[in-house]
């Protein structure tokens, strides 16, 4: 949008980075009723290559919740982009790297030995401004690469 102040435009890109950031904060604390803060009630989650696609808040966090909690994640979110495309919409991607070691896994000063095999993706999004702020309306992850 090319009538879109600057100052208005980065507010609007700072608000979708923000997300992206509280979403991995989320998952690496599993405090997934959070999700209410960063998602549309009738968001849609999933991978792009297999796996159920979620709709809804309620069925992304019921699955989140239903996930073994073992183990220890550390979300990088990286490469931010977001393209402003009105007012009340948006669209990006975030690179990720996922970081994980089991809990059996000793703690230490250095903290727990991460586990051997890691995963790389990118997340597609789409956001929205609601009367709450903006939101996720549509989070869809690709896996790229692992270690």
């Amino acid at each position: 949008m090319a009538d879109l102040p600057d100052i208005e435009r980065l507010a609007i890109q700072q608000a979708c980075y923000d997300l992206a950031v509280d979403y991995a904060e989320i998952c690496d604390s599993r405090d997934w009723p959070r999700f209410r803060e960063i998602f549309t009630e009738d968001a849609v989650f999933g991978l792009a290559r297999g796996g159920p696609m979620l709709r809804g808040l309620d069925n992304i966090i019921a699955a989140f919740t239903a996930r073994p909690a073992t183990g220890v994640t550390q979300h990088f979110i990286t490469n931010i982009r977001v393209r402003v495309e009105s007012l009340t919409a948006a669209s990006g991607s975030a690179r990720v790297l996922l970081y994980t070691a089991p809990d059996a896994a000793p703690d230490s000063p250095e903290g727990r030995a991460a586990a051997p095999k890691q995963i790389m993706g990118v997340y597609k999004d789409r956001y929205v401004r609601t009367s709450a702020g903006w939101r996720f309306a549509e989070r869809i992850g690709t896996l790229t690469l692992h270690t």
